[in-house]
């Protein structure tokens, strides 16, 4: 089957040319057997999301899961993700697939890496959190190390290798798989002891060469696997806190910069967002900086580790201006490597293991998050913003194609989410240039332009007061 998105400059866009952004959670179970349906999640939760207006999830994938031993790939644990993965494209719920790791291993108190690529020469062992950890824990940093200059393990083969083989398995599994918009390599990859001098954006060259030669690297094992999903490629852990990308020119033209949004602030005080504005917007200013130069899109693909509603609606404020997706930092509670002192607090579904009401779901949380946003766009998105107290929201766009080459016909179809919660009283619209074809009220709203010429603009406003449109 056709992957449903591929890549056309600064935009992701479906099979008819109209641009696609993401709003997601990510969803991660990291204790053994690191499937999502270990913990519970299911149809209720693709149904949830779908009703609060998600149209993505970034399930994270674990290579200790996938490859126990050296070339021993369990397939069971990929036909497990693709049963979540062709559940949650019932629903209309795309599917990122992400390699993740947090301090590399169970080793250091974190997630990732089997035990025989854990290499670590016999350094003491220091701090296991997320912070201490990528600060001081010299066994850590050796771990990663050897994983770039590819440590041979056991089994006389480089572990460097094993891993760009794995993926290859991995993406030759789920080539062609509906729903799935993306593999993403490797979860904010690590600095090893160079980590506060890539914060300070005098990253050391080693450590620039290592991670562009990796991601090269495993941008063509991918390829060998699945020639057309794009490849989401991540910067060095110290981008998540507004530092310089570093990976360089893109090594293939289908791939989207998947950066994750934090601070450093919060994660010392395990949470909120006091404080954070300038570092948040410094990371999204970056990544506008490298999708430009590259000319790729960029999406948030982690944010949040916090219950704090402010700092959620401000970080989704941030992306809305850069016209960046995202995916929230996460759905299910009981995360045992995160900066949040209050694991349950960040989450959105606490126990999937329970009914999704009552207590069980972070409402707040869903209130920050579940916001309009273009879903689709038939031409080239403008600016769009959502202000969280009025509940207006404002986009145009133009009918030009973001692939170039032509504009879209009179009549075609843009797509807004327009999450209940947000309009419990209903909503009404105003449009210039395109009319509403949707039913009122509708989950998903859409305009139908009124000719080629342009720009659209619309107006979702809350209560039911009556259309405005523009033909």
């Amino acid at each position: 089957m056709e992957t449903p998105v591929q890549v056309s400059g600064k935009w992701l866009v479906d099979r008819s040319g109209r641009v696609f952004i993401p709003h997601g959670e990510n969803i991660a179970h990291k204790r053994p057997p690191y499937l999502p349906s270990a913990a519970g999640f299911n149809a209720d939760d693709a149904q949830l999301l779908a009703r609060e207006g998600f149209d993505a999830v970034r399930i994270t994938l674990f290579w200790a899961a996938i490859e126990p031993a050296p070339g021993v790939y369990d397939d069971e644990y990929l036909a497990d993700i693709a049963r979540t993965v062709t559940v949650l494209n019932q629903y209309g719920v795309t599917t990122l697939l992400e390699m993740h790791q947090d301090i590399w291993s169970a080793k250091y108190g974190g997630d990732g890496a089997p035990d025989w690529a854990t290499i670590d020469d016999g350094l003491p062992d220091g701090a296991h959190d997320l912070v201490g950890a990528n600060l001081s824990n010299v066994a850590f940093w050796r771990a990663t190390d050897n994983f770039y200059e590819n440590r041979v393990a056991t089994d006389g083969v480089g572990i460097r290798d094993r891993f760009l083989a794995m993926w290859r398995h991995v993406a030759a599994y789920f080539a062609g798989t509906a729903g799935v918009i993306g593999y993403g390599p490797l979860n904010q990859p690590p600095t090893g002891a160079a980590f506060l001098a890539c914060l300070a954006n005098a990253c050391p060259p080693l450590q620039i060469d290592r991670l562009r030669a990796f991601t090269r690297d495993v941008t063509a094992a991918i390829r060998q696997g699945d020639p057309r999903t794009p490849i989401w490629l991540a910067p060095l852990i110290t981008s998540n806190y507004g530092a310089r990308p570093d990976l360089g020119s893109v090594p293939d033209r289908n791939v989207v910069y998947g950066y994750n949004s934090y601070c450093v602030v919060a994660a010392l005080q395990g949470g909120g967002g006091a404080g954070c504005e300038p570092q948040w917007q410094a990371g999204a200013a970056e990544a506008d900086r490298y999708s430009d130069q590259q000319q790729v899109p960029a999406v948030v693909t982690e944010f949040g580790a916090t219950g704090a509603a402010d700092a959620l609606s401000a970080n989704a404020a941030i992306f809305d201006a850069y016209r960046n997706g995202w995916f929230h930092w996460t759905y299910l509670g009981g995360d045992p490597a995160t900066v949040a002192h209050d694991s349950d607090a960040q989450a959105i579904v606490i126990d999937a293991s329970k009914p999704r009401s009552g207590d069980n779901v972070r409402e707040s949380n869903l209130d920050a998050l579940a916001r309009p946003y273009p879903q689709l766009t038939a031409g080239t998105p403008g600016p769009w913003s959502f202000a969280i107290g009025t509940k207006e929201f404002d986009y145009s766009w133009s009918p030009a194609r973001a692939t170039g080459g032509g504009r879209f016909p009179a009549g075609s179809e843009t797509v807004v989410a327009v999450p209940q919660r947000q309009y419990r009283e209903g909503y009404h619209v105003r449009i210039g240039g395109g009319r509403r074809v949707s039913d009122p009220g509708a989950l998903q709203l859409r305009i139908a332009s009124c000719d080629d010429s342009g720009p659209i603009t619309l107006a979702v406003l809350p209560g039911l007061g009556a259309d405005e449109q523009g033909c």
